[in-house]
């Protein structure tokens, strides 16, 4: 799942229930503090409180702790910064689990040929 960080610019900062300046303050967080969230929302015209390509972030969590109850941080409101270091969390590739043909064949210098057969794999 695709996830942003960011760091409040000033202590205070809010967290609301929705994008928007008129929703209620679900929590504030100090500045520096590590916010991470799953999903951003793009204002797509000026309006009453916000101006277009303001961004706000669906947070989920706050220095590494799970939030009891989610809510949405500025990261840009009304054409300004609220928080900075703004960053795509990417995905950690999965491991790669090795895979092992049934079997092998050596050859040596001679050109005698031998067949190894894998009878189970040692983890």
């Amino acid at each position: 799942m695709t996830q942003y960080s960011m760091t409040p610019i000033s202590s205070g900062t809010r967290l609301r229930s929705d994008h928007t300046t008129f929703a209620s303050v679900v929590a504030s967080f100090g500045r520096g503090q590590l916010v991470v969230g799953d999903e951003i929302w793009e204002a797509p015209a000026d309006g009453s409180e916000v101006k277009k390509g303001d961004i706000w972030l669906h947070v989920t969590s706050v220095d590494g702790i799970n939030l009891p109850e989610q809510g949405w941080m500025a990261y840009i409101h009304k054409g300004y910064p609220i928080c900075d270091n703004f960053t795509l969390i990417e995905d950690p590739e999965p491991p790669v689990k090795p895979v092992f043909p049934d079997s092998f064949t050596l050859t040596d210098p001679s050109g005698a040929k031998a067949e190894y057969k894998f009878v189970r794999i040692i983890e």
